[in-house]
Parts: C-alpha cells; sequence; structure tokens
C-alpha cells in the first residue's frame, strides 16, 4: 500500500517536473507580451520614444496579408502550418512580416513625434492613446444613454480610432506647416504642376460630342405611334441634309420647336454607366468629326457628332483648373519629403529581447 502511494506520489512529481519544463521552453522561446511589457518594455524606441508592443502588433496585422501575398506571387508559396517559419529562396515571411511591420511602426512614430513637435499631439505613448480610446467609448456610450447626437460609431475599435487620430493629426499638421513655412508661391506652385502633370494631371479618356436630338411621346395608342414615326422621319430628314454639309443648328432650326441640340462628354474609363446608354456608347466609338446613325434613348433619337475624342495621357488638364488641388498635392508631397527625411535620420533602437523571437 506505501509502495502504490510513492509511486503515485513518483507520478504527480515527474508530471509536475515535465510541466515546469514545458513552461520553461514557452517562456525561453517566446516573449510573453503582458500589459506591463507593453507598456514599460518597448519594442523599440525611436528617438527616444516607445513603440510598445501593441503598436507592433498592430502593424504586424496591418502588414500581414500583403506579405502572404509576396510569397504566394515570388514562390507560390501558400499558408500551411510552416509557412511562416519556412524558408523560401533565402527568404523568411515571418522575418519579413518583422521588418516591414518595424518599418511602418518607425513611420508612424515619426509622424507622431512631428505633430508633437508642432503642438497638435501632446502625448504619443500607446498606453496613452489606448486610454483615451476608452475614455471617448465611455463618453460616447453616456451620451447615447442620454439620447444627445453623436457623431461616428456609437463605440470605436482600436484601429478605427487609431486611424480617426492620425489623419486629423496629420491634417493639422499639414495646416500648421502651410500656414507658416511652407506655403508656394505662384512660381513654385506652377514648377510643382509641371513637374508632377503627367503624374497627377492628366486629362481623363473622354469623347466630347454634339448631340441633335428630337423628342416623341412614350407609344401608348396609335396617335403615339404615328408621332413617333413622323419624329423619326424629321431626324432621317436631317441626317441627310447634315451629310451634304448642314449643321446641327441649322438643322435644328428645320426641325421645329422639338429640335434641340447639346453638347456632352462621356468619360470613357466609366463602362457600366456607358453600357447602359446607347448615346454613351456610339460616342464612344466616334472619332473627331465623325457623326453616328440615328439612335433611339429616353424617348428621343439623336444624332452624335464627335468633336474631340481625348485618349487617356494624350493631354493634361490645365494649371487653372487644377490649381486648388495642386496645393493640396503640393502641400502632400511636401509632408512626405519631410517625413523620409526624418525617418532616415531617426534614432532607432530594437530591443532585440522582444523582437527577434518574436512569432505570429
Amino acid at each position: 500500500m506505501t509502495k502504490r502511494k510513492l509511486s503515485r506520489s513518483n507520478a504527480w512529481i515527474i508530471a509536475g517536473m515535465a510541466v515546469m519544463a514545458i513552461m520553461l521552453f514557452i517562456f525561453v522561446q517566446r516573449p510573453v507580451f503582458s500589459k506591463t511589457d507593453s507598456a514599460i518594455d518597448p519594442i523599440a524606441t525611436v528617438n527616444g520614444e516607445p513603440v510598445q508592443v501593441n503598436e507592433f502588433q498592430r502593424a504586424v496585422q496591418a502588414n500581414k496579408a500583403r506579405v502572404i501575398d509576396y510569397f504566394y506571387e515570388k514562390y507560390g508559396a501558400v499558408q500551411s502550418a510552416s509557412f511562416w517559419t519556412a524558408s523560401y529562396g533565402g527568404e523568411v515571411p515571418i522575418e519579413r512580416l518583422k521588418k516591414k511591420a518595424l518599418e511602418e511602426s518607425v513611420n508612424l512614430k515619426i509622424q507622431q513625434i512631428i505633430a508633437k513637435e508642432q503642438g497638435v499631439l501632446t502625448d504619443i505613448r500607446y498606453s496613452v492613446f489606448l486610454q483615451n480610446l476608452s475614455d471617448e467609448n465611455e463618453r460616447r456610450k453616456k451620451a447615447i444613454e442620454k439620447k444627445e447626437v453623436v457623431f461616428g460609431p456609437a463605440q470605436y475599435t482600436e484601429d478605427a480610432y487609431f486611424e480617426y487620430v492620425m489623419t486629423n493629426a496629420i491634417l493639422s499638421v499639414k495646416k500648421r506647416f502651410m500656414e507658416h513655412d511652407w506655403k508656394p508661391d505662384e512660381h513654385q506652385l506652377k514648377q510643382f504642376y509641371e513637374t508632377k502633370k503627367s503624374e497627377l494631371y492628366q486629362a481623363p479618356a473622354a469623347v466630347n460630342v454634339r448631340l441633335l436630338s428630337i423628342s416623341f411621346p412614350k407609344a401608348d395608342s396609335d396617335e403615339d405611334e404615328r408621332l413617333k414615326a413622323r419624329a423619326k422621319q424629321k431626324i432621317e430628314a436631317a441626317s441627310t441634309k447634315i451629310s451634304n454639309g448642314m449643321t446641327f443648328e441649322q438643322a435644328a432650326k428645320e426641325i421645329g420647336p422639338d429640335g434641340q441640340v447639346t453638347e456632352q462628354s462621356y468619360p470613357l474609363d466609366r463602362f457600366r454607366h456607358n453600357a447602359a446608354s446607347p448615346v454613351a456608347q456610339a460616342a464612344s466609338m466616334l472619332q473627331a468629326g465623325e457623326i453616328s446613325g440615328i439612335i433611339e434613348e429616353n424617348g428621343r433619337f439623336f444624332l452624335v457628332q464627335c468633336l474631340e475624342n481625348v485618349k487617356a495621357g494624350s493631354r493634361y488638364l490645365s494649371f487653372d483648373a487644377v490649381k486648388d488641388q495642386a496645393l493640396k498635392d503640393y502641400i502632400d508631397d511636401r509632408y512626405a519629403s519631410y517625413v523620409r527625411q526624418r525617418v532616415s535620420e531617426a534614432k532607432v533602437v530594437v530591443n532585440d529581447r522582444l523582437y527577434k523571437p518574436f512569432q505570429m
């Protein structure tokens, strides 16, 4: 009886030691990211500002799909139990993912540092952001309970609130820079337009046309059918005269009060929209100077004359037409360049104890 008790006791001791060994292995092989670690022990610092673990994890999730696509397109690799740690052509998915997540984390932290320097953000620690998120959701909850108006979602998710905070911070930073340092004069803005016009200001593919049309009633009776036939005879006669040199305007006068001349532009990249319009389809097939046959659409007969068929990339929008957009693009470009410069100059210190063993 004593022997049996000792054996059972020994079994429990052995089992306990095995569990402890497993736990020790897990602890050594992989960091335990507790709330304390996230708040106190950052995975990296950027110019002394911490990138906390949950910040890094956000960037990991944001880049996960892109890394999966990269390995599928380059190596034909598909997800499996070993996908993240396998080597493909010397590249390991988890290492590429960590690298991309760190780059994004550094970029975001630099933008937060800039916002802090400009007085837009006061505290850029992620733990403070999470507390602000909790406070904002609590405020929204109480406001809804009181039947007060709440704009936006009833409750923010962490990702949505981060996007909201960063978007508004960046807009405010750009506004401050434009007001003090970056506002271009007319010459600078024109230079920017000339440099970027092939990239940003190409005129969209479109066909510009002149339309001659005549209406007819919906065919609900024999009289309506006669009126429709008469309208068609008029547009046929107009078509013949136009082919012999008559202008659309002269033809409309001969048709009488029912004749109408208008001008229209049809974007050629709106395929679904144009598919529902016989006039738009006919217009897209014409070259400058060409005239269509008679087209029926929405209770009218049409003749279409192509004034201009603008191919994609064949011309640019004028500076005056895009001046306001060019100013916005100029500031965006200056900001992006400034962020790249600050990133290249940043002192990044990686906490290898947390970064190297990081796993999905």
